[in-house]
């Protein structure tokens, strides 16, 4: 006699007295869980192609159903939700899931990492599908409550809620299934039952290639988390008719024979599925960035390896072992004897709840414990408790500052691309009018020495149709621009533009040709197209100058769409474009040979740099792919100066490199100047400047301008520079707070891909510059001086002073800052002073006091301590009542006075910090209280000795009772570097 069941907890508990065991369901468990590890592995990788978006996209309109399906089918015996079987799945979710969020981090205690949901699921399944099969329309009910629960929100991740709801009519489906009824459609013909199959599984790719195009279903959507809008409760029913045709069409299609490899994942499915995500995860990160058929090429393998490490038949009996172990913890049935089981779940255990008491009373992060572990972690430094690993930039000295504001900058700008939306949103009733597009950005552009842009498409005439289609909605994608958006580029300030691009051939030859004769018209500069075998000849190799500095361009592009590399490189229209492709093979050393020529030529005119204008790279990827990193290095082999690539349409690394004692600027792609295409970071972008010394004509330094691309309701997309986002009155007014939130994000994504660190977007400045040592900050500025500050404390002492040291701890600092401490927009105003920092993250008055060596002389001391003393209550490192607060202070006044005795001080209170302070166990009124009383008895000893004293915290604290917090701070305490320093700066110099 055959069955048809599972081992007990890879998909369910039930089971039938057999004497042999089926291998139909195991087969498709199998199937599923293999194609689970397959999308796993893409899921983070969607980015880098549409390909792969699809790929993933399609598995899951079905995979995840599917294995609910099969969960509900073998979930309806007694013993799925014995008290054995429900501890075994507690227990496993405990510690698969506990680890994972160790490793990779909790959003929250009360939402499942990654896709350990699945546990959580099956649990309450189990337990309360046996009282809902008895509701009448079972199934319609359950479908109708998955459909609604889309449009609550506060549905979500959280105890897996959505997704439970979500899947839960598959899992019924599957609980209503008979044996009987499955036994049916196996008994069949084999024959009839694959041509059903395959009739269904068409029918269903059918619908989901035709939806998905109309629907762009998003991750999220297919997850069954909450709708974005009311119109994608009808996506989802359509994912149900997906889901549902698929699971039939698997089930006519698996034969029910031994099948190699696959009867055995199936056979330990569970397995496999606990073990995976974390490999699929590190495998993702090592893949990113490659070609695509190379990712495919890693994934397949590695997905069969996984599942062939983790679903052998000996991992299977030795977890099924862990498993029972588990369950007798709880039973009792195995008494007190120690197993491998009570280990394990007592370590975890013990590693969770010590995690979080060390997080929470010890102020040691997750990080810290793993790189403890790792052997990295250094210790917190001082004692301090919210003292962390921060990146402490250099600011800008007034000499580098003097070189950049001299250079010769050149400006680069991204693909200055539109889409069929973009030409559409131009047209006022009479023409097409693009001005709005480069409004916030053409001050940045115009004010360069010299400016570069990607004309990405053809200006072939309203004659042959605008551009149709945008990115991914299934439309043939021809571009073509109207003759006014060359005008707006022209206006905008570009001096020169490269045709050379992949869609320089959109509207044919003549499109091509008719684009140049309208650049020629508009008196805007050209490179990377041809008209003739002639004018190539003559100008492949563009000789420029500006303001005394001569730069020979080249440009080149990867192809053209809609035709043959093999036409552009030794066919009829080779003389069209310059083309680079490859990375070896005979195509590639003929166009390599064809780039060493056009050097030569470059250099026998004898410019004064070399300029590279490559369009090449792996769309959506902020990472270089290999074609980038061939042809760039060859680039810099045969004398390039400057490299200014793009196509990607996502930014990319920008960095400056000394090469033969030349410094070799080098941008990978600046992204989309303004891009519709809101996916995949499409509204992110950045301006690249070149600086240049006018005296030897090498490269000093660079820049970039972060780029948000919103647009209004009734109004084209535009790229809008995020400092003017901030600091732009009138555009603010224009904008939402989610604007906001998108234009910090894309701040975030280009200094996290340029920098390697992703800086706050209240770290804003006009440009973040750098050399080829990296990053340097720009001092913050911006404070304007009135007579009262003049007439206060602080200003009168420093006028007095030569020299003057700052002391304290996080805030003067600037450690939460990028370095930037809180009195910086003071210094500018006092050019000639020696300004000294002796500051440390997290200090109290004891460290001042006990490394008081290292403190610096000089003529005025201005101290801003006690801060910590007061929030940290650690008896060890702070001083715990005023009284030894002001002693600390005098001892340290004393010391510093041995060093010069004339020093003047200034004592600041301590600072002002909100509510919900992480690093504080006092509530906040009593924190609030013991901090006035710090300050009232330092002013005491202040009038006492003649010291100053200034107290800042009454003006904080009234700016912030009128202001969101996060305009002016980082945290709870911490000025940022925009507008929180200089109202730092302001409550200190009006007191």
């Amino acid at each position: 006699m055959r069955t048809e069941c599972a081992n007990s907890d890879t998909n369910a508990a039930y089971t039938v007295t057999t004497t042999a065991r089926s291998c139909y369901w195991d087969n498709i468990k199998g199937l599923l869980i293999l194609l689970t590890v397959f999308a796993h592995i893409l899921f983070q990788l969607q980015y880098n192609s549409d390909t792969i978006d699809s790929t993933v996209d399609f598995i899951y309109m079905f995979h995840m159903p599917a294995f609910v399906f099969v969960s509900g089918y073998f979930g309806k015996s007694d013993n799925s939700r014995s008290f054995r079987s429900i501890i075994k799945l507690v227990v496993l979710f405990f510690v698969f899931n506990s680890v994972m969020g160790f490793i990779y981090g909790f959003s929250s205690l009360l939402q499942p990492v990654y896709s350990y949901w699945y546990l959580a699921a099956l649990i309450v399944w189990r337990l309360t599908a046996h009282h809902i099969a008895k509701l009448r329309y079972t199934n319609l009910v359950l479908f109708a409550v998955a459909l609604f629960a889309g449009f609550f929100s506060d549905i979500d991740n959280t105890f897996a809620a959505s997704r439970i709801i979500g899947f839960y009519p598959f899992y019924m489906a599957g609980y209503l299934l008979s044996v009987e009824q499955s036994r049916q459609l196996t008994a069949q013909k084999p024959s009839k039952r694959i041509l059903k199959g395959l009739a269904v599984l068409l029918g269903a790719a059918a619908i989901a290639f035709a939806s998905d195009m109309v629907f762009d279903f998003s991750d999220s959507e297919l997850q069954m988390f909450a709708y974005l809008n009311g119109f994608e409760a009808l996506g989802r029913i359509i994912l149900f008719v997906i889901a549902f045709l698929a699971i039939y069409a698997l089930r006519c299609l698996t034969p029910d024979v031994k099948i190699p490899l696959l009867t055995m994942f199936g056979r330990n499915s569970l397995w496999i599925f606990l073990f995976h995500r974390i490999f699929t995860l590190w495998i993702s990160d090592w893949i990113d960035g490659l070609p695509v058929p190379i990712i495919y090429a890693i994934s397949v393998p590695a997905s069969i390896i996984i599942c062939l490490a983790f679903g052998n038949d000996y991992v299977g009996k030795a977890m099924n072992k862990f498993a029972e172990s588990c369950a007798d913890m709880f039973s009792g049935e195995k008494g007190r004897k120690t197993t491998a089981a009570k280990v394990v779940v007592l370590l975890v255990a013990l590693g969770f709840v010590g995690s979080a008491v060390l997080n929470s009373y010890a102020g040691f992060t997750r990080e810290d414990i793993l790189n403890f572990f790792k052997g990295e972690y250094t210790g917190k430094e001082d004692g301090s408790q919210d003292s962390s690993v921060d990146i402490m930039y250099p600011a800008m000295t007034n000499q580098q500052k003097e070189q950049f504001d001299s250079a010769f900058r050149l400006t680069f700008a991204g693909d200055l691309i539109l889409l069929e939306d973009q030409v559409k949103r131009a047209y006022n009733s009479s023409e097409y009018d693009f001005a709005n597009v480069f409004e916030y950005a053409a001050g940045y552009i115009d004010s360069a020495d010299y400016a570069i842009g990607v004309f990405e498409g053809p200006m072939a005439g309203e004659d042959v149709g605008y551009t149709s289609g945008n990115f991914d909605d299934g439309k043939a994608l021809y571009l073509n621009f109207p003759d006014t958006f060359g005008t707006a580029v022209k206006n905008a300030g570009f001096d020169l533009v490269t045709t050379a691009n992949n869609h320089v051939l959109d509207k044919g030859v003549e499109g091509a040709k008719r684009t140049l004769d309208v650049l020629d018209d508009l008196g805007l500069d050209h490179t990377g197209s041809y008209r003739s075998e002639q004018e190539k000849q003559n100008s492949r190799v563009k000789l420029v100058e500006a303001d005394g500095i001569r730069m020979a361009v080249l440009s080149y592009t990867y192809g053209s769409n809609y035709y043959d590399t093999s036409t552009l490189t030794e066919g009829s229209l080779s003389y069209l474009t310059s083309v680079i492709s490859g990375t070896e093979g005979e195509l590639f050393e003929k166009l390599k040979a064809d780039v060493i020529r056009d050097f030569e030529e470059a250099k026998g005119l004898s410019p004064d740099l070399i300029v590279v204008l490559p369009h090449i790279g792996t769309q959506f990827s902020n990472c270089i792919d290999d074609e980038q990193r061939v042809w760039f290095d060859i680039f810099k082999e045969n004398g390039a100066d400057i490299i200014l690539g793009d196509h990607p349409h996502a930014v990319e690394p920008v960095l400056i490199e000394e090469v033969d004692g030349r410094n070799i600027f080098t941008a990978y792609c600046p992204g989309n100047f303004a891009n519709s295409y809101r996916d995949k970071q499409g509204d992110t972008s950045m301006l690249i400047d070149v600086y240049i010394d006018r005296v030897s004509k090498t490269v000093i330094g660079g820049a970039v301008v972060p780029l948000y691309t919103q647009s209004p309701v009734n109004g084209n997309y535009r790229a809008l520079p995020v400092y003017e986002i901030l600091n732009n009155e009138n555009l603010r007014n224009e904008l939402s707070t989610d604007d906001l939130a998108r234009a910090a994000e894309a701040n975030s994504i280009v200094t996290e891909v340029v920098f390697g660190n992703s800086m706050d977007i209240s770290e804003i400045t006009q440009r973040y510059f750098f050399d080829k040592n990296g990053f340097i900050r720009s001092k913050a500025g911006g404070l304007e001086i009135t007579d009262e500050m003049k007439s206060g404390t602080m200003y009168s002492a420093m006028q007095k002073a030569n020299s003057v040291c700052f002391i304290g701890d996080s805030v003067t600092e600037g450690t939460k800052n990028s370095g930037c401490p809180w009195y910086e927009p003071i210094e500018e105003h006092f050019p000639n002073k020696a300004i000294l920092n002796f500051s440390k993250g997290g200090c109290t008055v004891s460290y001042m006091n006990d490394n008081i060596s290292e403190i610096p002389t000089a003529d005025l001391y201005v101290i801003a301590l006690g801060t910590n003393d007061v929030r940290y209550r650690d008896a060890e490192v702070c001083a715990m009542t005023a009284e030894d607060f002001v002693s600390g202070l005098d001892s340290l006044r004393k010391n510093l006075s041995e060093k010069n005795s004339t020093a003047e001080f200034v004592f600041i209170a301590p600072w002002y910090s909100t509510d919900g302070d992480p690093f504080c166990p006092l509530p906040f009124g009593a924190k609030v209280k013991l901090n006035e009383e710090y300050s009232a008895a330092l002013e005491t000893y202040c009038k006492n000795s003649g010291a100053g004293f200034i107290n800042a915290n009454d003006y904080i604290a009234s700016v912030l009772s009128t202001s969101p917090d996060r305009e002016y701070l980082l945290d709870h305490i911490h000025p940022n570097g925009n507008k929180g320093v200089v109202m730092y700066s302001e409550a200190v110099l009006l007191n």
